[in-house]
């Protein structure tokens, strides 16, 4: 085998432009692979070991107020291991460091140190000591934006008295690995923290002696999958001290949003990676058929002197195998780097005690793996042809193919209209039928994967627009620590720098649709209000009907409700009796599950006057920070929420990692474009040497001839281009459907520019990869091409 060997060593360099193309999708494509599923493993990882360690709850209780005696019924449920009752409210938070008042939540863990749920994990300081009862704890993302140190003090505003506190250090939970304020979707610990607070301190600052309004839960194993039964029943023993939510872990907001990511990160490290290899192995497939054909003669040679028929197929089987493993391993070593760097992303994000890159070898194994059977099952079909070459026969040169009219041909007003290159062009097309195939196939992955990456970057903007501009208008969203009147409402209106001020009611409630049933809130708005305008799936406005619910999509598809159909709300307050309510229309939204209706009209519903517990503000910016240190002043605020800065966090955030991703999606669909186009155009111009050299010889130029080549580019790019938008848009909505939770939910959106980019794209690669086809046209050797080959 050593002449083979010499042979392949030699036939890999002459090849080494090829199978450079061919090598870079294969390893972009291991490389999706190795990123994502490391970064899924590192986060699945993190998170399972952070669980177990901070003993994570399996449900959370809400309830109004409930005394501690009255909850040993409850820890007897079956499927109930342990529960741990706290005390939590939202408070506003004031630190030197800030002008603008800030928003926490103030949980109560036990003043002495033991494991207990959610147990928290210190980052600095220490736990509470028996020096003062102010202590507290503090999140600590939060406590590093604002500089505070075991030692520093800082002020919150508990139950309607401002109380000083003294930071005896600060901690991560797990219930808040990816902690997210009152109506944010991503985390923003410049505006928002927790606070760990003493159980003794709680019960006297909120007048909670021996009572709770939180309860957290585990549960058996066999339960655990399915809470559902032992959240009902729970919810039943704590009825009568009004149940707000029962949350299983499935549906708490933290583990939601970093479950979503490593579902996510799951699904694209299948998709992705499949486009990279399958076009690999066609593109691959191509060049070996091409080189066997090419080869005829010299394998005929080599059978005759007694080399078997295992051996040639052996030889073209590593040529295949060398082009694997360069991929396989080039992919693995550039996954590992990207995976480290997502994994740097992540820690900015969510909070794990370690969260790191770990090395897992199977995952670089697979990755691997699936480069040689990829490169395998493209060479497979070259090398098979070899198989059947009888030594005589391949020693004479291949006889040409059988000409003959295309179907094109019988369209006359067609065929007629062509010039003469068209019709060349159009000819090879058609008799190369496998190699236009793949070409057009990798135009339509290259395609496709551009037009994903526009869209979802349409997508996330129109959600930014939608939500925070014409959803909800508002500067400055107040919350109130208890229900209040109209003269609540006129107190905000005539606060400094206050233009407009609407009012709002939150109700948690459950409703009861025929055998669904969902914890979830109506938020009743003013009939004229127009800082929160409901809007149908158009855009366009709802105004808010007198009577009945206006119900987004997503909350009414989970209660298989419809325009007109009427459904039972169980308010949580007032007189928390049941009331009927009809369905009137269907709003869009993509973040919550929310439900709106008139304030007057909910307000009756619950058996109250007209009622009030939050207000939306639009604000002069010349005077927000006399208006900010009011609101530090003011008591029966529980929370303050500036949605401008919230904006601009986020506006700010998502272009930086949007940027990103584009960049990496148009770099890899033009590997695929580049590398597909210019190894179909060689091994073309390899194949029609000697009709190039006749066209040389009668008169026609380099750049004349390399116009034919580019013509078939042309045309194979374009038919896969615009196959390739529909797939784009099909994997845009599965990538929405894969990240898709109750918390948040993408558009599925496009706009005019996506088409027109993608379009002006693939034709650009399509130039840059002809640009490699006209140098080799250039440096052809027409004398040589010319000779008859004995």
């Amino acid at each position: 085998m050593r002449a083979l060997n010499r042979k392949l060593a030699r036939d890999l360099y002459r090849s080494k432009g090829l199978l450079l193309a061919i090598t870079s999708i294969i390893s972009i494509g291991v490389m999706c692979y190795v990123t994502m599923q490391s970064a899924y493993h590192n986060l699945e990882d993190a998170k399972q070991s952070y669980y177990r360690r901070s003993r994570m709850a399996d449900f959370w209780i809400d309830v109004k107020k409930v005394p501690l005696v009255e909850l040993e019924a409850l820890e007897q449920l079956p499927g109930v291991t342990e529960i741990l009752p706290r005390i939590g409210f939202h408070a506003t938070v004031d630190v030197e460091d800030s002008l603008e008042p800030l928003n926490g939540l103030v949980l109560s863990l036990p003043d002495d140190r033991r494991g207990v749920l959610n147990d928290i994990v210190i980052r600095q300081g220490g736990y509470f000591t028996d020096r003062r009862e102010n202590e507290v704890i503090v999140n600590d993302a939060f406590a590093r934006h604002h500089n505070l140190y075991p030692g520093a003090r800082l002020h919150l505003l508990l139950n309607n008295r401002r109380q000083e506190m003294f930071v005896v250090g600060t901690a991560i939970s797990s219930e808040f690995t990816y902690l997210v304020g009152p109506g944010a979707i991503m985390p923003d610990p410049e505006h928002f923290g927790v606070f760990y607070i003493k159980r003794t301190y709680a019960e006297d600052v909120f007048d909670f002696q021996g009572a709770a309004n939180q309860i957290v839960g585990r549960l058996t194993p066999q339960f655990r999958e399915h809470p559902d039964d032992v959240l009902r029943r729970a919810e039943r023993l704590l009825e009568s001290y009004g149940v707000a939510a029962a949350t299983p872990l499935r549906q708490q907001a933290s583990n939601q949003y970093l479950s979503s990511e490593i579902d996510g990160l799951g699904s694209f490290a299948t998709v992705v990676p499949t486009i990279f290899l399958v076009v690999a192995a066609l593109v691959l497939n191509v060049l070996i058929t091409r080189l066997a054909r090419q080869q005829r003669v010299v394998i005929g040679t080599f059978k005759a002197l007694g080399y078997t028929d295992w051996q040639m197929f052996l030889y073209f089987l590593k040529f295949g195998l060398c082009v694997g493993v360069a991929g396989g391993l080039i992919g693995d070593v550039l996954g590992y780097a990207a995976a480290s760097g997502m994994t740097v992303v992540y820690r900015q994000y969510f909070e794990f005690p370690r969260l790191d890159s770990g090395f897992h070898w199977y995952t670089h194994a697979v990755g691997l793996a699936v480069s040689l059977i990829c490169a395998t099952l493209g060479t497979l079909h070259g090398a098979r042809a070899v198989l059947a070459l009888q030594p005589a026969e391949a020693m004479r040169p291949e006889p040409p193919k059988q000409g003959g009219a295309i179907f094109l041909e019988h369209l006359a007003w067609l065929w007629k209209s062509l010039g003469a290159s068209w019709r060349m062009a159009l000819r090879s097309l058609v008799r190369h039928r496998f190699r236009t195939a793949v070409a057009v196939f990798a135009s339509t992955m290259g395609a496709g994967l551009l037009v994903t990456g526009f869209m979802m970057n349409e997508s996330i903007y129109f959600f930014l627009d939608f939500q925070f501009h014409r959803v909800s208008r508002s500067d400055i969203d107040l919350t109130f620590t208890d229900d209040e009147g109209r003269q609540a409402l006129e107190e905000v209106r005539g606060l400094p720098g206050v233009d407009y001020a609407e009012p709002q009611l939150n109700v948690s409630c459950t409703f009861v649709h025929g055998p669904y049933r969902r914890k979830s809130a109506v938020t009743g708005l003013a009939p004229d209000a127009r800082l929160t305008i409901p809007r149908d799936t158009r855009g366009d406005r709802i105004d808010v009907p007198e009577s009945g619910l206006v119900m987004t999509s997503a909350l009414a598809d989970l209660l298989h409700v419809a325009p007109g159909d009427t459904l039972t709300m169980i308010p949580v307050q007032g007189e928390r009796r049941p009331v009927d309510m009809p369905v009137v229309r269907i709003a869009d939204s993509y973040i919550g599950l929310q439900t709106y209706a008139d304030i007057t009209y909910l307000s009756r519903s619950i058996g109250e006057a007209y009622t009030l517990n939050a207000a939306q503000l639009s604000i002069d910016p010349r005077r927000e920070r006399e208006l900010n240190r009011e609101l530090k002043q003011t008591p029966g605020v529980s929370g303050v929420s500036a949605r401008r800065d919230m904006i601009a966090s986020l506006t700010e955030t998502i272009l930086e990692s949007q940027s990103t991703f584009i960049g990496m999606l148009v770099l890899f669909a033009g590997v695929i474009f580049f590398g597909s186009i210019v190894n179909a155009s060689i091994v073309n111009l390899a194949e029609r040497q000697r009709e190039v050299a006749t066209f040389r010889a009668l008169g026609y130029g380099e750049w004349r001839i390399g116009s034919m080549f580019l013509r078939e580019s042309l045309l194979t790019n374009l038919a896969g281009t615009l196959l390739g938008m529909p797939v784009g848009y099909l994997l845009t909505v599965l990538t929405a459907v894969s990240y898709a939770n109750e918390l948040m939910r993408l558009p599925v959106v496009t706009a005019p520019w996506i088409w027109i980019v993608t379009l002006a794209l693939s034709l650009l690669f399509a130039l840059l990869a002809h640009g490699v086809v006209q140098l080799s046209i250039h440096r052809m050797n027409f004398m040589e091409a010319l000779k008859v080959k004995e």
